[in-house]
């Protein structure tokens, strides 16, 4: 092919196929895609949460509790709404199952741009959550349905951009994260018509709504993670089942657990400082009203003391201690919660992760005297202060 000829047919065709792709990805970035989204995936879960902010009216939001999976299985949410609404102001759920720190600060800000006056925040977190930085590239599906801007910089701090990991490329484009979506919505356009069906009309329940499983591991053994990974379900019993396949899924993290336990000596753990760092920074600087009301969840001691990093339970209180010298926020810690349970650990908790209904009940019934202390009664003080002046 001549210079010529490239120049005359070729060309012209590779700039409109250039200026189509810069069009489509703008209009992803700006939220052309989330009506057809798949509402079970990652960005779907976002979506569906906006959808039920949005039929609420997220300038009626006084308070939000943002959190992982640990705090959509460990918190009933309908009694914490129902004790806001009681105190005269609304109370929203918030968490979703796999939020990390990048999804966390996508919500608030999202909320604060839409709220005025949101008057506090209730973030459940762990101290599995202190880890690293990220959680994984699927996060960014997640996140960037709240992105007001598209921040490239700040999703790659928490997912490194990788030139040979494609789920990393989603921080440079919004129209490469949904390649998986948009070709799944090709294949089967039926199923996701169905979904789709499936979830309309919720309206603003999922705000509310507390996720509960009924039943418990107790029958898996609970003396080490081999002990739980070598055993066999007693009959068709789906929590147990769920166990057993996490601890076989676990059993080498065990054979190459991380000490942290040098995590004071500096220099020791580089990216454990610049971590502490920057949450710390985030913070403070979330705008929403101080201060905040941070839970540490529940965490099972199998994962305590097989799976977790030695050192970080520590390391992740040495972070969030300065916070609360300087009123950024309130700390509870319910790490240990459940580790003297009449019955057994293992009776609150129906797998390596997450609390079972009779856990998120009594978690529920410790905390929600918590919330209406720090967040309602707090709230309506100021109120009154604000009211005399």
């Amino acid at each position: 092919m001549s210079a010529l000829t490239f120049l005359r047919h070729v060309l012209p065709r590779l700039a409109v196929i250039a200026i189509v792709l810069a069009l489509l990805e703008l209009m992803f970035r700006h939220g052309l895609w989330e009506p057809v989204t798949r509402p079970e995936s990652n960005a779907g879960q976002s979506v569906r949460l906006k959808n039920a902010i949005n039929a609420l009216g997220a300038e009626k939001l006084d308070f939000i509790t943002l959190g992982d999976s640990r705090a959509v299985y460990g918190i009933e949410h309908q009694r914490v709404a129902d004790a806001a609404k009681t105190a005269g102001f609304t109370h929203a759920n918030l968490s979703l199952a796999g939020t990390h720190w990048l999804t966390i600060d996508a919500v608030v800000d999202w909320i604060a741009a839409h709220d005025k006056n949101l008057k506090g925040a209730l973030i459940a977190t762990n101290v599995n959550s202190f880890t690293f930085d990220g959680n994984g590239a699927y996060e960014l599906g997640m996140a960037t349905p709240f992105l007001a801007t598209w921040d490239s910089e700040r999703m790659k701090r928490s997912v490194p951009f990788d030139l040979g990991e494609f789920g990393t490329y989603g921080v440079y484009s919004a129209l490469f994260l949904a390649r998986e979506d948009i070709q799944d919505l090709l294949r089967q356009p039926r199923a996701r018509l169905r979904e789709k069906r499936a979830y309309a009309g919720q309206g603003a329940a999922p705000l509310t709504f507390s996720v509960k499983v009924a039943g418990n591991a107790c029958a898996v053994p609970h003396s080490s993670i081999a002990a739980c990974a070598a055993a066999v379900t007693s009959g068709n019993n789906d929590t147990e089942r769920a166990m057993i396949n996490q601890c076989k899924a676990e059993l080498g993290t065990t054979k190459q657990r991380l000490d942290w336990r040098n995590w004071a000596v500096p220099g020791a753990i580089p990216h454990l400082e610049a971590l502490a760092k920057t949450r710390q920074a985030e913070l403070r600087a979330m705008p929403v009203a101080k201060p905040l009301l941070v839970v540490m969840m529940p965490v099972p001691s199998l994962r305590r003391d097989e799976l977790t990093p030695q050192g970080l339970e520590e390391y992740s209180l040495s972070v969030l201690k300065p916070l609360v010298d300087d009123g950024t926020i309130v700390l509870y810690d319910f790490t240990h919660f459940f580790d003297k349970t009449e019955g057994g650990e293992c009776s609150a908790f129906w797998d390596l992760y997450h609390q079972n209904t009779l856990g998120q009940a009594r978690l529920t019934d410790v905390l929600l005297p918590i919330i209406q202390r720090e967040l309602y009664a707090r709230a309506g003080n100021q109120n009154a202060a604000n009211a005399a002046r």
